[in-house]
């Protein structure tokens, strides 16, 4: 089942102010940051575990509580609605199915129409007295920093958000892969295909861009030729340095960057007959329909999910039939496979944690060895830390056909 809310939920939850001062404390080691996260993420859940899971409703004998910010109405709620319906209707196929363990999930959609404010009154208002055994799916990058450290602070797992990590935060584990996780994997996907080329890595000269060179770099292992060109151009005057990117006579480019640079790039570029590889920004059917047949014949991108024109993929097949039966009306769009898969990867983690379930022990099947790949989710390797997804597909479109240039790639910045 799943519900669509703006206002307060009335069942009462104890907020244990007495844990905020444990899981604020910063390590200013930055060899150490990634162990630390994993240990707060698996301490926080062990001082919770016994003392709320049990004393609350957030998993009865019959039911299962989740919630998740979603955007449901205002000017971005076309684009990002279809996570929700995505979730909900996966969650309703699964209920139908006997749900986890016989109990059904309850999912609660709660809407923050990309607002900050709105997030905040919904935070106070009805997330903090809510019995909820963990946020699913919530949704946007205003979102995620409108609560960067209160759900850690009163237990509850913050799972698959659908945003680039920007920090990594106790207790908060991303759908969304990083760009250094891309970085690395296009580096290494250079490496196995374009051993002795002369390629041209463009990204945005600043500080960030300049670390997802490093992570290339690393992933490229040296194989091939790189020439990096760092853009200072405005992203929508990008043809002012054509010139010197044609001067350079690059066998391939790599681009660096999220999705609307990406897309700028591609976008500014169309002229050039020379192959044009980029991360899983584009990987949208929306996107790459606004690019010429031509265009998107010579450029390759990371996916990790299958793309809509994959009619014979079995999970697009259920992907179509779910929403068909448990969302009529719904049109099917990347974003719906976006909430199915994550509800799909929810799923696995709800088994995977067995009949006892609790906070501490979603915290401890996240951090347990092993692999899985759902029918439409993307392959997954344990434990997770700050990102689900670390494996991606080079992959093309051409004449309608998605073609996989690549198996799959493994780059978890984390190892």
């Amino acid at each position: 089942m799943c519900r669509h809310t703006h206002d307060q939920l009335p069942v009462p939850y104890i907020k244990p102010n007495w844990i905020i001062s444990i899981l604020l404390q910063e390590n200013s080691n930055q060899m150490k940051l990634q162990k630390a996260i994993r240990l707060s993420f698996v301490c926080l859940f062990v001082l919770l575990g016994s003392a709320n899971a049990q004393s609350d409703s957030s998993v009865t004998q019959r039911q299962i509580n989740l919630a998740g910010l979603q955007v449901l109405s205002g000017p971005a709620a076309d684009q990002y609605r279809g996570i929700s319906a995505g979730i909900g209707a996966y969650f309703s196929y699964l209920n139908d199915q006997g749900g986890i363990y016989g109990r059904s999930i309850e999912y609660t959609s709660l809407d923050t129409r990309m607002e900050d404010q709105t997030v905040e009154q919904l935070i106070k208002n009805s997330v903090f007295h809510y019995p909820i055994l963990a946020l699913v799916g919530s949704v946007g990058e205003p979102i995620l920093g409108a609560y960067p450290d209160w759900f850690p602070a009163v237990g509850i797992p913050d799972l698959f958000v659908v945003g680039r990590p920007q920090e990594k935060k106790a207790g908060r584990i991303y759908f969304s892969p990083s760009l250094e996780a891309e970085a690395l994997a296009l580096g290494r996907f250079c490496a196995e295909n374009l051993v002795g080329k002369r390629v041209l890595v463009w990204f945005r000269d600043d500080q960030k861009a300049t670390s997802l060179l490093e992570y290339f770099d690393a992933g490229s292992a040296g194989l091939i030729q790189i020439e990096p060109m760092p853009s200072r151009a405005p992203l929508f005057n990008l043809e002012k340095e054509l010139d010197q990117l044609v001067a350079l006579v690059p066998d391939a480019i790599v681009v660096l960057g999220d999705t609307l640079e990406t897309h700028a790039f591609v976008w500014q570029h169309q002229e050039w007959n020379i192959p044009i590889y980029a991360g899983s920004g584009i990987a949208n059917d929306e996107l790459l329909r606004q690019f010429d047949p031509e265009v998107l014949s010579r450029v390759a991108f990371l996916s990790y999910l299958p793309m809509l024109q994959q009619n014979d993929h079995f999970g697009i097949t259920l992907h179509r039939k779910i929403l068909n039966e448990y969302a009529p009306g719904q049109e099917m769009t990347h974003w719906t496979l976006v909430g199915h898969a994550i509800a799909e990867t929810t799923t696995e983690l709800l088994h995977r944690s067995g009949i006892r379930l609790t906070p501490f022990q979603l915290a401890t099947t996240l951090q347990q060895v092993g692999e899985w790949h759902g029918l439409l989710g993307p392959r997954m390797a344990f434990p997770l830390a700050t990102s689900a997804v670390t494996s991606f597909r080079m992959t093309q479109v051409f004449q309608n056909q998605v073609q996989y240039v690549s198996d799959w790639i493994t780059a978890n910045p984390a190892n």
